[in-house]
């Protein structure tokens, strides 16, 4: 009901701006060729009620050529997303929304490039476009269910979107580059546990096997 009211309210504009427009342009001609009209509409020069009623109608023709032709300002894009929280929105810049995906995407062994755009403009969703590339040697297809996976947990960590607010994920495979190996070694590496630090002999000492004592 409400759309169609809108629809009406502007059909109703429209009607006026042409009424408007075509009673401006008649006294317009009246006054410059009043034989278009016959004897109905003629507004003669030396009159000056003519000129009272032709210079508005010329004022009006004008403005509403003017209101027509216009180009309408382009909106503010909206550079952050808006998180609901239990005191209240807060804005999470777009630029710490893809940096903190990207990382989340590249801590993956096989992701060795990540590239995130977050597209905000809209109220209602949130496209996240990644630009991803693979080590060689592994599944773009798995790697790229993993990365979904960890870019949707981070931004809910990140964002908790409102009602009836949804976000969307689109990833874009670009190749392969980099080596697994390493990759893989040093992360393996750095979740090995380290040896505790020796702190000297602990007591009692075991006598060796096969001695005795003297």
């Amino acid at each position: 009901m409400a759309e169609t009211g809108r629809v009406k309210g502007r059909l109703l504009l429209v009607a006026n701006l042409v009424a408007a427009n075509a009673a401006a342009a008649a006294c317009v001609i009246a006054l410059v060729k009043p034989s278009a009209f016959g004897s109905v509409l003629a507004l003669p020069y030396e009159s000056g009620s003519s000129w009272l009623v032709f210079l508005p109608a010329m004022l009006l023709l004008a403005a509403n050529f003017a209101w027509l032709v216009r180009r309408a300002p382009a909106p503010v894009p909206r550079t952050y997303v808006q998180s609901e929280t239990p005191t209240g929105p807060v804005r999470v810049a777009r630029e710490a929304l893809e940096a903190g995906l990207r990382v989340a995407g590249e801590q993956l062994p096989e992701i060795t490039r990540l590239r995130v755009a977050v597209d905000c403009g809209q109220q209602k969703r949130v496209l996240v476009q990644g630009h991803f590339q693979c080590a060689e040697g592994t599944s773009n297809h798995n790697a790229s269910q993993r990365l979904r996976t960890a870019l949707r947990e981070r931004f809910a960590e990140m964002v908790h979107l409102g009602d009836g607010v949804r976000v969307e994920f689109e990833l874009e495979f670009q190749g392969f580059v980099g080596k697994l190996a390493k990759k893989g070694a040093d992360q393996r590496a750095s979740l090995e546990p380290e040896p505790p630090p020796f702190t000297g002999p602990q007591y009692p000492i075991d006598d060796d096997e096969g001695g005795g004592h003297t």
